[in-house]
């Protein structure tokens, strides 16, 4: 019979809040996706500004994917696989779980607060939230997780105020016994807004934000070699004056075309480029 355990606390998880911290420091075309497309807030009202190109975006929604597939958004870090996932990050100090234990832990279930602050110079920035985690198992043993996170972050500095909200909802599942191989549905959502003060005494405010929804991507977690061999996203992208809706294919060896408005382009991802077909 199995287990459900539920814990609940505030803790520093393993949010990479150095990368949260580098994308609050600019101001810039930002995406992610989300669980329920439709529900999504659009932008309010914005400064005037050139609409970006399709390729700077279609460059950034694939730096993007990388980043949340990668942990750098926040929450869990799906190229390190499904062994790599430690319960020990989800629970108590009283209540941490043995090594041992983690096999045995179908049905196990947590749901973590995230109370984060950090102070460096003059730049305040604080996270808060959610992150929700379960074990998926396949006759008594680990075979995938699925994890939904939801993260704040305000990054406050005399020149501004920076603020990302990123929801990401993730199905993992082992494809084969040694764990090599995984397969990922999910949802993300991403919203980014900033507020500068400007020398000459205006305020500006931008707001940005973007859905994905992703599509049996297969990923390779082994060492060196991991790379999405495959698998889709699609995309819908918001800002002041321009939108755009797109799909993304991920071809292995760290390359995606990426489908814009109907403009073909190829992306590598590796070296974060992209070229028109």
């Amino acid at each position: 019979m199995k287990t459900i355990a539920t814990q609940k606390k505030q803790t520093a998880l393993k949010i990479n809040l150095k990368a949260l911290a580098v994308l609050a420091s600019v101001v810039m075309i930002s995406y992610t996706s989300c669980r329920k497309a439709d529900n999504s807030p659009l932008p309010t009202a914005t400064t005037d500004t050139k609409a970006p190109s399709t390729g700077d975006i279609g460059s950034q929604i694939a730096l993007n994917i990388v980043e949340s597939l990668n942990g750098k958004l926040g929450g869990v870090n799906l190229m390190d696989g499904i062994d790599s996932v430690k319960l020990a990050d989800f629970s108590s100090p009283q209540n941490r779980l043995s090594t041992n234990s983690l096999n045995s832990l179908c049905g196990f279930f947590t749901d973590s607060l995230v109370n984060i602050d950090r102070t460096i110079a003059d730049t305040t920035i604080h996270t808060g939230g959610n992150l929700t985690f379960y074990f998926n198992c396949k006759n008594g043993q680990k075979d995938g997780y699925t994890a939904y996170d939801s993260l704040n972050t305000i990054r406050t500095t005399p020149k501004g105020s920076y603020q990302y909200y990123v929801k990401q909802y993730y199905t993992i599942k082992a494809l084969t016994d040694n764990h090599q191989f995984i397969g990922v549905n999910g949802d993300i959502y991403y919203y980014n807004q900033s507020v500068t003060h400007c020398s000459c005494g205006q305020t500006v405010t931008t707001i940005e934000n973007v859905n994905y929804v992703l599509n049996d991507l297969t990923i390779n977690v082994c060492g060196c070699s991991r790379d999405v061999l495959s698998g889709t996203a699609t995309f819908k992208a918001y800002g002041k004056n321009w939108s755009v809706t797109g799909s993304m294919t991920f071809l292995g060896n760290h390359l995606a075309d990426i489908t814009i408005n109907g403009k073909l382009y190829h992306a590598n991802l590796q070296k974060h480029t992209i070229t028109p077909a």
